[in-house]
């Protein structure tokens, strides 16, 4: 027979494994837009990495029902303060980094002349004009308002994420059943439209909101089955998961990737009760300090990826370009390409300790503190917003 772990009772308590599978699922994302023959990007896992942008969508709608969950059922805290507290958790990183965009095409503007052997376009042009830096700023641009990604291209789905905590900040305050049902409701409805509208899952300017909807919706789901029921322990059910997601993501094509957040619902429940070996390796000091950077990680790696492309080509080392999608191609033999690679992965991961360290904790805690002033001590705002 399984044994079944119920969650941990308190808020407060982190599913750290999860966490740490998030810091792992960021680095493939980031090894997705960076394109440099060799073993490593041609590798299945690589080319699908798209993907494991549904794990951090189904994870959140099951880690917000667990940190959430019963305070906005209770009243404990208003769906308001709820959606500042998220602001303040995902926005002030986002910015920072947006600036560093608009600080390079100054520098464009400045040095055109100069720069012309990097590039031919102009500054504040295309993906990168007025207009649509307004809409990153007011997080709109996951919302189908254009054709394609503009400036930090991941950042699609931080304004997808905050539409989708607007929309639940509400429909959390619902009781048991009738959450479950609001949110298979949701799903269902979500997967509906993106089945017919597109041949994969993959929506990111083009209304990504209702991809983070079905992700979202279906984590919070795996959560009400986890309170309710519990998850298997043991080594067995953590390998089974980890390896049916990853087998998941290396061979999914076409309109199978539609399953992708199903069955990261299900890896996360497999995982969740935290008893076997696996997750014991996933709590290690590496691996947590890999999911805390995590959110870096993701919002950094693009804008880290063309400054190291510029620089190798501004010492003819190798040639780059960048398409629409934010992808980084570079052109060198396949051995150069994975070391490069390897030395991407390595600089992504030390500027994200630095961004983390002097970015994202920092401005958490200065936006929560500006839009809840007086209504939280400091101490119960930290602990609010993580």
């Amino acid at each position: 027979m399984v044994s079944l772990t119920r969650p941990p009772a308190s808020a407060a308590v982190r599913f750290e494994s999860l966490d740490a599978l998030r810091g792992i699922c960021a680095l493939f994302v980031a090894l997705f837009h960076f394109r440099a023959d060799g073993l490593i990007v041609s590798s299945a896992l690589v080319r699908n990495g798209w993907l494991f942008v549904d794990y951090f969508f189904v994870l959140s709608g099951f880690v917000i029902a667990h940190g959430y969950g019963t305070k906005l059922n209770e009243g404990k805290i208003t769906p308001a303060r709820f959606l500042a507290l998220r602001l303040a958790r995902i926005y002030p990183l986002h910015l920072a980094v947006l600036l560093g965009y608009v600080l390079m095409e100054l520098v464009l503007l400045v040095l055109s002349d100069q720069l012309s052997g990097l590039t031919s376009r102009e500054a504040f042009s295309g993906s990168r004009d007025g207009l649509s830096l307004i809409e990153n700023l007011l997080l709109l641009q996951g919302l189908g308002f254009r054709d394609g990604l503009t400036w930090n291209g991941p950042s699609w789905s931080i304004s997808a994420e905050f539409w989708t905590y607007a929309a639940f900040a509400g429909l959390l305050t619902l009781r048991g059943r009738v959450l479950a049902l609001a949110c298979g409701i949701l799903a269902i409805t979500a997967l509906a439209y993106i089945a017919y509208t597109s041949d994969t899952l993959d929506l990111t300017y083009d209304f990504g909101v209702v991809r983070a909807v079905l992700g979202f919706a279906l984590g919070v789901l795996t959560y009400l089955g986890f309170r309710r029921f519990g998850g298997p322990q043991g080594m067995f059910w953590e390998v089974l998961a980890l390896t049916a997601a990853f087998a998941f993501v290396a061979f999914s094509t076409s309109r199978i990737t539609m399953a992708a957040p199903f069955i990261f619902g299900a890896t996360i429940w497999l995982l969740a009760a935290e008893g076997g070996g696996l997750t014991k390796v996933l709590r290690s000091k590496f691996f947590q300090t890999l999911g805390l950077l995590s959110y870096s990680i993701y919002m950094v790696h693009v804008f880290v990826q063309a400054r190291l492309g510029e620089g190798l080509q501004l010492f003819g080392l190798a040639g780059i370009s960048s398409d629409a999608q934010g992808i980084t191609h570079i052109a060198a033999p396949p051995l150069v390409g994975d070391a490069l690679t390897l030395l991407m992965l390595g600089v992504v991961v030390a500027t994200s300790w630095f961004t983390y360290r002097l970015v994202e904790e920092p401005g958490k805690r200065m936006l929560s503190s500006l839009l809840l002033r007086n209504s939280a001590t400091s101490r119960e705002r930290q602990s609010e917003v993580e």
